[in-house]
């Protein structure tokens, strides 16, 4: 391990351990007892106990009773306390004199009786109803339960009703019209975070964030942002969770299981996901390649290939996840978690290849069909450390945290050649892939004074992706398949980052400010070990941020900000292994890609009124060596030694790319039973560089709407109706046209709301498609994606212990008189 990395593992390691030590309570002791009811001596659980100072009654120490009414008060200081029980339908009891001496350190108080109020009052409850999508000046929050998308879909059809966010036919996000978004879960780089966001059931999720100019506290990796996945977790005493099934057309099912359990000092976690997702689609492309003449300036001749594919895919996962959390003292807190996701992928294609003359008359035709299965296995283990302190508001956290993706692939390939009596073209590739990522962090915030703070930490990440590709050719007169060594390759990335940050914040009058830096070490390996190629790229970089902003009162706010970011290239856009899943339409990486380098500024309003709210952002955002997809024209040789032309994509830098625009986004509650989310963008993108000689640049102007309606049309009873149009982006060698796409959904909840029954259809009228042209001097391409989107969904879910059982509800209310809310458990 390189030297330069001990100070950094020092600061993580031994300052949990230092800071407590300068806290260390003096000699202390403890007091237990049991809560029964007067009248029959039954024992009251979940009842707050707390000691008060006989001085001022402040807090020293505090605890739930079990189930059984008992509790400990641990680490009590000698002196003399009041002991205060309460308990929602009960006055609250006191017990003076509890006198804690070194003589005397454990006091048990045996029995400590509650009485029952007399007077019962009447319930008043107020209840507000929460918005689909909140905004804040920093970030936008989507409360996931309220979609009712979230009750059978994926977190990418959640994502398409949120403002900013585009969602590709692949469920691959962008925000700003950039794809290099960053995914985040519970704030931490996960299993999770690596799938496609349709492979994450939105059941699993409470709530989004949509960060597009994060403080320097933050990993800056991403050109246009951070999402910010937050699971559901439950504070409720006692057993409660969720149970939910979900079928679909064209065999689409989805069924979890979701636990939690919380006792005396501990808070456990647990769930289960089963998903089962077929998708049938189609690719259409029609490409012209242009031969030119000697001088390289004139048109010679022109081909023409006409492609039509049909693809299947069936993806079956399982999610298990556990968690747990365990209170050492009220202020110390330890917690673990643990992720497995084993899963399979099976597709299926059948390509037909036309190739036609100048005068578009076919000229040959070639049949490839494909089946490809993917064994995948991912596993998150974390483990987490938090202390509080006497000073409000101040914290230490570290955590540890190993991820690992392993997936074993193979492919098979057959090759037809049209009318031709020439034995079929028989291929197999055998692909292993690794990545494995281990993360240590440390957060400390420290109040200075009531408007002013101090945040610092620590993160440092080791990461390594190891993909090896083995490609074999069947050979007929030895009749077995033979190793192709110039197609296959063996790819291995390391990647250590190692980050220190700071940010300090305060206020004056109205304006609250924020600034900080963020300082980071990179180191990387590529090694191409097929042909013994090494790249190295280190490199140091400083990240500031700045926040400025002014509450001109509680319904108006204005807030600009400014953040520098990185976009590294990930081991897809670096593995140099040629793709021929598709001879004619290939895809490599390349492997001296460096990161790219994103100014980004913004400026925005929020203004309140009553349920309402409007935003309003301008933003700009200034990108060097943007790492963008580059298509060219190749002529090669056939498997049967003829030339054919195939086009190639890889990946390169350019020079430099602007993107600038606003975006309106607004809440309205027109009435209690009818509220709406609109949000509009419009940006524009100028791509700028100099390839071989060849002047690449391209401007467009495009814009993005987005509609949710929710309306309670009956009892209990949700309709929603939610719709995007996304117009035709820019790239640097052509643009993605136009898309469109709306989806129905009603949720009906039952058994005195206990249980929720849900109708959804995405994609009603069948628009949801990926098309995009592309053009060189040597090619241009027309190409349309399409996967089956509308699908008919039915779902129940079922809530164990909600909050609708008055038990659970008492147990509730008294679990947030208890410790947690006074003392920062």
């Amino acid at each position: 391990m390189n030297t330069k990395l001990y100070p950094f593992l020092l600061f993580l390691f031994l300052t949990p351990h230092l800071l407590p030590a300068q806290n260390q309570p003096p000699a202390s002791g403890s007091v237990a007892g049991t809560v029964v009811q007067g009248t029959s001596n039954a024992p009251v659980g979940f009842a707050n106990v707390v000691l008060l100072t006989t001085q001022d009654s402040s807090l020293v120490t505090g605890a739930t009773s079990d189930i059984e009414g008992r509790f400990v008060l641990e680490r009590v200081p000698y002196g003399r306390f009041i002991l205060r029980v309460s308990l929602v339908g009960y006055p609250s009891r006191f017990v003076p004199n509890i006198n804690v001496t070194a003589a005397n350190p454990q006091i048990n108080l045996s029995q400590v009786v509650m009485k029952a109020s007399a007077t019962k009052l009447s319930e008043v409850q107020v209840t507000t109803e929460r918005q689909l999508v909140e905004y804040n000046l920093d970030k936008k929050v989507v409360n996931v339960s309220k979609d009712i998308a979230a009750q059978s879909g994926s977190v990418a059809e959640v994502m398409q009703n949120i403002p900013s966010v585009t969602v590709d036919i692949d469920g691959n996000v962008s925000m700003r019209g950039s794809s290099n978004v960053t995914i985040l879960v519970d704030g931490k780089r996960t299993a999770l975070s690596n799938l496609s966001l349709d492979q994450i059931p939105a059941n699993q999720i409470e709530s989004i964030e949509l960060i597009t100019n994060p403080s320097s506290k933050y990993d800056p990796e991403g050109t246009s942002g951070i999402i910010n996945l937050v699971l559901k977790k439950e504070k409720k005493p006692g057993i409660n969770g969720s149970a939910s099934v979900t079928a679909g057309t064209f065999d689409n099912y989805n069924a979890s299981l979701f636990l939690n359990y919380r006792y005396d000092k501990w808070s456990l976690t647990g769930g289960y996901d089963f998903r089962q997702r077929k998708r049938p689609g189609s690719r259409n492309s029609f490409t012209t390649n242009y031969y030119r003449d000697e001088s390289g300036l004139q048109v010679d001749s022109i081909s023409y290939r006409r492609q039509e594919s049909d693809r299947n895919s069936s993806d079956v996962s399982h999610n298990f996840r556990f968690g747990a959390d365990y209170y050492l003292t009220p202020r110390h807190t330890l917690s673990a978690s643990a992720l497995y996701r084993p899963g399979t992928d099976k597709d299926t294609e059948s390509i037909l290849y036309r190739f036609l003359n100048e005068q578009e008359q076919l000229t040959s035709t070639r049949y490839r069909y494909t089946s490809e299965r993917e064994d995948e296995k991912a596993m998150d283990l974390t483990l987490g450390y938090r202390q509080t302190f006497d000073r409000k508001g101040q914290e230490l956290t570290a955590d540890l945290v190993y991820t690992t993706n392993v997936d074993d692939e193979e492919s098979n390939y057959r090759q037809e050649y049209g009318v031709s009596d020439d034995l079929p073209l028989l291929q197999n590739t055998l692909t292993d892939d690794a990545n494995r990522r281990f993360t240590a962090r440390a957060d400390f915030v420290r109040p200075i004074s009531e408007d002013s703070r101090l945040e610092a930490g620590y993160r440092s990440t080791f990461e390594r992706l190891d993909e090896d590709s083995r490609f074999f050719d069947y050979n007929y007169d030895i009749g077995n398949y033979v190793y192709n060594t110039d197609q296959s390759n063996h790819f291995v990335y390391d990647e250590q980052v190692h980050a220190l940050y700071a940010n300090y914040s305060n206020k004056f009058k109205s304006i609250s400010y924020q600034f900080g830096v963020r300082a980071e070490q990179t180191l990387t390996t590529s090694d191409q070990r097929t042909q013994d190629q090494v790249y190295h790229n280190n490199y140091f970089s400083l990240f500031p941020t700045l926040f400025i902003t002014n509450d001109f009162d509680k319904d108006n706010k204005l807030q600009f900000s400014y953040s520098r970011r990185i976009n590294r290239p990930r081991s897809r856009f670096l593995n140099p292994f040629v793709d021929l899943s598709d001879p004619y339409d290939v895809d490599y990486g390349n492997p001296r890609l460096n990161p790219e380098f994103i100014n980004s500024l913004e400026l925005g309003y929020l203004h309140y009124w009553g349920n309402s709210s409007f935003n309003f952002t301008t933003f700009f955002r200034r990108t060097n060596d943007q790492i963008q997809r580059y298509r060219v024209s190749n002529t090669v040789l056939d498997a049967e030694g003829q030339p054919v032309t195939r086009t190639e994509t890889t990946f390169i830098n350019l020079s430099s790319n602007a993107s600038y625009g606003v975006e309106l986004a607004l809440t309205q509650a027109f009435t209690k039973w009818w509220r709406m989310n609109a949000s509009a963008s419009g940006f524009k993108t100028d791509l700028n560089d100099i390839q071989g000689g060849t002047e690449l640049s391209r401007s467009q102007f495009s814009w993005d709407a987005k509609l949710t309606t929710t309306a309670t049309i009956w009892k209990n009873m949700d309709i929603q109706l939610s719709a995007f149009y996304r117009a035709p982006m820019a790239t640097i060698q052509g643009r993605m046209e136009q898309m469109f796409s709306t989806d129905l959904g009603v949720k009906k909840d039952v058994l005195n709301k206990k249980a929720t029954v849900s109708l959804r259809v995405s994609d009603i009228f069948n628009t949801r498609q990926f098309r995009f042209v592309s053009s060189s001097p040597d090619f241009r391409s027309e190409n349309e994606f399409r996967r089956q989107s509308r699908i008919i969904y039915l779902g129940f879910t079922y809530r164990i212990n909600s909050d609708n059982n008055p038990r659970n509800k008492k147990q509730q209310d008294a679990q947030q008189e208890g410790p947690d809310e006074e003392m920062g458990y």
